[in-house]
């Protein structure tokens, strides 16, 4: 795991069904929305709850909006709430690494700081998420999705797919979704195995689930396009093509690096396999659901 500085916020107190990790950098404009949008509704999920915010470094007040929001944290099943700090800006995969490193829930769901896909999403994946399923993997084209986004996003991530393609790497319909849900044991073999530190670590996720033997599922979500992200999509995506051509090379060594794991990390999780977690959020508006204010 990458150099982080110490933890903020409580330990988890007891079993964790599903921790919630957000990646962050530079999202001082964004963040508190999304906070105050998602955890109200983990408090009256039906399962427990942890969130991890993952600081990569950010050179603006990401930190500081947080840690007042952490002063106000709610209470109920959503029982820890901790920030994790870069003491550099590594890359979104090693903020994503860390956050699946420092959870401990039974599942965990990596989600952007946009909140362009919300918590009101994770039912979906995790009525999939039962025997032999490793990850779930939000999708923006599958059966069901339902999509706002600008027409050049449209187009440069239909090129995107194309070109992986063509280079034998489209692992799923949807690569670069935000929107994943991890199985506890996949995603300490992911924290083991895997090296991408920038946006094609999507791509090496996937690589080592299919080394796993485990099964990938993929869920048609709600997904609504949100200004002032850090992406640029010409060449952000050409640096991720790049590196999707590293690891159509490296395919193999990181099946063989899966296979090298200790036993621990890679035995079947009898506790959650018996049965799927299966939960519903209240919608917005409705009288269990608690107000965007709050």
């Amino acid at each position: 795991m990458p150099e982080t500085t110490t933890q903020l916020g409580r330990l988890p107190l007891r079993p964790v069904d599903v921790s919630l990790i957000i990646p962050m950098y530079r999202e001082a404009r964004r963040i508190d929305a999304t906070l105050r949008d998602c955890l109200p509704l983990l408090t009256v999920a039906g399962h427990t709850s942890e969130v991890v915010l993952v600081d990569d470094g950010s050179p603006d007040d990401t930190v500081e909006v947080v840690r007042r929001y952490l002063a106000q944290e709610p209470d109920g099943p959503l029982h820890s709430v901790r920030l994790v700090r870069h003491k550099r800006n590594l890359g979104k995969g090693a903020a994503v690494r860390t956050g699946l490193g420092s959870s401990t829930g039974d599942w965990r769901l990596i989600m952007d700081a946009d909140n362009a896909a919300t918590v009101r999403e994770l039912p979906k994946l995790l009525e999939r998420a039962g025997p032999g399923i490793g990850l779930v993997a939000g999708s923006r084209v599958a059966e069901g999705a339902r999509v706002r986004a600008i027409p050049s996003r449209k187009l440069a991530g239909t090129c995107f797919k194309a070109a992986l393609h063509a280079m034998g790497m489209n692992l799923l319909t949807d690569t670069q979704c935000g929107f994943k849900l991890y199985r506890a044991d996949l995603a300490e073999q992911v924290v083991a195995v895997g090296v991408e530190d920038g946006y094609a670590f999507d791509l090496e996720h996937l690589l080592i689930a299919r080394a796993t033997g485990l099964g990938v599922a993929e869920v048609g979500i709600a997904w609504t396009h949100k200004e002032g992200g850090q992406v640029d999509p010409i060449a952000d995506g050409l640096k991720m093509l790049r590196r999707a051509a590293a690891l159509r090379r490296r395919r193999n060594d990181i099946a063989a690096a899966v296979r090298r794991l200790p036993r621990e990390l890679t035995r079947e999780m009898i506790r959650i396999t018996d049965a799927p977690l299966v939960v519903t959020l209240p919608a917005p508006g409705s009288p269990a659901a608690p107000r965007a204010d709050l």
